[in-house]
Formats: C-alpha cells, structure tokens, sequence
C-alpha cells in the first residue's frame, strides 16, 4: 500500500557528527511497506528511502560508546563500522553504473566499503580487515560520508526523470535495490549486534519487543493435515516491487499429501532435545554439523544464555568473551519480562529476586535446567520467551529432526507454499503479504524480536506464522527457479 502523495514535506535531517547525536534523534519505530512501481511518485520513493535509511541508523544508535563500533561480534564478519559504511556505498556504485549519477562521493569509501567476508564456510579465519591493526576511518567521517549519500539521493530524486513502471532494466531500479539491500543488512547487522557484549549497548528510545508470552501458552504443537495439490513457485518478471535475480522464473510442483506441526518449533520444545543430550549425540548430526559442533563447541542455540562461559564466536579482542556468563552480564545488562524493563541486573522470577545471576531460594535447591537459559535478545537479556520459535541454523534444524524420530524432517519449498495457503503469484501487489499494512504477522517491524508463535490466528489451512516472525529452514537447497 503506497505512502499518500498527499503528506506534509520532508522534514530536513541534521547531520549526524556522532552516535551521541544518533542516539539524540527521535527515530520512529516502524517500516514502511515496499512501494508499488507501477504508481508510485517522488514523495513516496524519498519517504521509503528515509525510512529505510533511518531505521537502519536507529539500529546503530543502540551501541552505548562510539569505540564499540569498531568491535568484530563475529569472527567470519567485519567490524560494525563496516556495515554503517556498506549499506551508502552500495547506492553509489550502483547508481553510478546504472548512469544516474556521474560523479563519487568518495571513492576511496566506495572502495573500502564495497564488498564485505565472502566467506565460504562456517570455519573460515579472520581476514586482515576484521581487527589487529587494519585502520577503519572515525565514526564521524562515516557518518559525515553517509549523509553527503542522503542529499546525493535527495537531489537524484529532485532531478531525475521518472518513467513508471520500475522493473528491470530501469535504471531506477538501482536506487530500489540500494534500499532493499540496506533492509537485509538491518537484519543481518541485528544479528552482530546480538553477539556483542550487552554492557556494550544500550536499547534505543521506541524500540519494541513483543510479549514474552500469551495469556494462554501455545499449548501441544499438533500436526495439520495437508492435502495433496499443486503449487507455483517463482516471482513474475512484471511484478511491481523490487526483487533478486533468484526469486524469479516459473515452476510448477505436485505437492503429495503431508502432515506438519501447525506452530514453528519453540524453545520450550527445543529445550527437550537439549535435555536428552542433543548437542552431545554425533548420531543426530550430519558429518559436517558434527564438525561443526567440534569446531564451535555448542552445547545449546547460540542465542540461549546459560552461566558456563560457552563459546561465543566472536573476533577480534572480543574472541575469548562469552554471552553465557549470566553474573557478568546481569551486572551491566537489562533484563526484560513482558516487555518492562527491570534495570539494574535485578530481575524477578516466580517471585524470587534473582540478581548477577544467582537465585535465592527457599532450601537454595539447585535450578533445573528450564531455569537455567535465559535469552539474549538484541540489546537486553530476557528472561526465556519458551513460546517465541527457537533461533538454530540448519545443523540444529536437521539434528532435531533426526531426534524426533525417522519420520519427522523438514518442509520443502514447495510444501511451505502448500502450509501458505497456495496463493498463486501474479502482477497484483496484494498477493504478496508485505503489502497488507494490517496484517496479523510479526512483519514490517511490528516489533523488534520474534513472538509467541500463538500470538496470531492460524491461516485457513491451520498454521501460525507462515508468514512473518522467523525465517524458515526447508530440507531442499535454495537455488533460482
């Protein structure tokens, strides 16, 4: 649904000399739906641009100290700063080949900022630009670099003509793959900033998460029954909104009956795998999620926080830290229960104060293992959401799988499309849910985390969240069409 071309003019933007004055700026929280290219005019495509830039900028204006930017959350990725720098430069290079610009705004930047890891493995090493003594430019000059690209696209906008529709091969469909990219790197970056230290942040003014959990708790994960039909997948080269090369092409699928769980997998249910020694059982895993294993020594979902200092994956000065050392960080972290705040690192539990991570109980009984995990969100330690879907990558999912016995495995692509409902792709905006603003989905920053997986109506064919919330793994490789 597109922005009304009637709103009030742009407010002008200040230039931001530091994160102090990021963290000045009231932000909104909330994402603007993808515009339709067949109709939409300059004032719109400036409002989704500023939209897009913003919400990526209020993204950084949770880091508590400008020197954390410079931080590696990850050893297979680059510093934060890096990606504060990326997401301008992309609109640079891609409007300079796509003709609309003919002049840089840094090409040094342009350069340095252009390409981040391609790394091709979960094991490969740091490379000479994610720490020791590579020097990345000051957190003023990038910010100074990123607003000369806003007035750049500012003035493109004022300027440049408009031929609608914008599909391939317009060049304006440079400057709608700039904002695109820079909308994955908000969730790619919301991720690096999860690994970092939380005494290092600070949660922006606005930003929500969702409930912990419902006033009713989800309740069995039965199975839904899905008959056998035929689905087509593969996106319409006219279709009015921005795409990726592999979302398009035609494929038609027979789908044979199944059976699937009507809720994502939660972390209540996941905890039972953990329980009965998943991360410690090589039967379950493949040969290189076992490997994987040994080489990041996980012994629970990398986001659960437990107390036994475990493995974090970071890089840089930050390799030997743990997010699992609940003492330390309830000293300098937030702990967030139904989405109040409870500062000081003093929260409470069942009714018992539990302060730098230690319990006082009545007989000072040992916690059982579902009170053991807590749960690190982007900013804060919160107490275990077990009805928000459990956060795993592939190894993970298959290893569940194989747990819960030889007839269980992943949803395919196709098979997912048959849980969605199996509505066919066409050239109308409203076949794609992003573009319905009321839609009962965590989608289009309805909150800032996942949600209680029973927070939001089945669809007709009785699943929750076949849209929105989590990304979904299936068994089958993802390739284009």
């Amino acid at each position: 649904m597109p922005v009304s071309s009637k709103q009030a003019e742009p407010e002008v933007v200040e230039r931001p000399r530091s994160l102090q004055t990021l963290r000045e700026r009231k932000f909104e929280f909330r994402s603007l739906v993808p515009l339709d290219l067949r109709c939409c005019n300059r004032r719109q495509i400036r409002a989704y641009f500023e939209n897009t830039y913003d919400v990526d900028e209020y993204l950084f204006s949770g880091l508590a100290d400008e020197q954390y930017i410079n931080k590696c959350p990850d050893r297979l990725r680059l510093p934060l700063i890096f990606y504060l720098g990326h997401t301008a430069s992309v609109y640079v290079n891609k409007l300079v080949l796509a003709g609309l610009i003919d002049k840089r705004v840094n090409r040094h930047f342009e350069t340095l900022f252009e390409t981040g890891v391609d790394e091709m493995s979960w094991d490969d090493t740091e490379n000479y630009r994610m720490g020791g003594s590579y020097k990345w430019p000051s957190v003023t000059e990038v910010l100074d670099y990123r607003h000369a690209v806003r007035e750049m696209v500012f003035d493109l906008l004022d300027r440049e003509p408009l031929d609608l529709p914008v599909l391939t091969g317009h060049p304006w469909w440079s400057l709608f793959m700039g904002m695109e990219h820079e909308r994955i790197h908000l969730e790619t970056s919301s991720v690096l900033f999860r690994q970092l230290p939380v005494r290092f942040l600070k949660r922006p003014e606005n930003w929500k998460y969702a409930p912990l959990s419902m006033d009713e708790p989800a309740g069995p994960n039965e199975f839904v029954c899905v008959p056998s039909g035929k689905v087509t997948m593969g996106k319409p080269r006219k279709f009015p909104s921005y795409g990726w090369d592999n979302e398009y092409g035609n494929l038609d699928v027979d789908v044979p009956e199944f059976e699937a769980n009507k809720y994502l997998v939660t972390n209540r249910e996941f905890l039972e795998f953990v329980k009965e020694g998943g991360y410690q059982r090589q039967d379950l895993w493949t040969e290189e999620g076992w490997k994987w294993i040994k080489f990041r020594q996980a012994t629970h979902p990398t986001f659960w926080v437990c107390d036994e200092g475990c493995q974090s994956g970071c890089g840089g000065d930050l390799a030997s830290y743990s997010h699992c050392n609940l003492a330390r960080e309830g000293q300098n972290g937030t702990a967030v229960e139904n989405g109040t705040a409870v500062e000081n690192g003093t929260a409470v539990e069942n009714g018992t104060a539990v302060e730098n991570g230690a319990a006082e109980s009545n007989g000072a009984e040992e916690r059982n293992l579902e009170h053991k995990f807590k749960y690190r969100a982007i900013f804060d330690v919160l107490e275990m959401p077990w009805d928000w879907p459990v956060v795993v990558n592939y190894h993970e999912a298959k290893a569940f799988c194989t747990w819960k016995g030889p007839q269980y495995r992943l949803p395919t692509e196709a098979e997912h499309h048959r849980m969605r409902g199996n509505v066919p792709p066409s050239e109308d905006p409203q076949c794609d849910p992003v573009y319905d603003a009321d839609r009962l989905a965590n989608i289009n920053l309805k909150f800032g985390s996942s949600s209680p997986v029973n927070m939001y109506p089945p669809n007709p064919m009785g699943f929750h969240d076949t849209f929105g919330n989590v990304w979904e793994w299936c068994e089958d490789q993802f390739n284009g069409l």
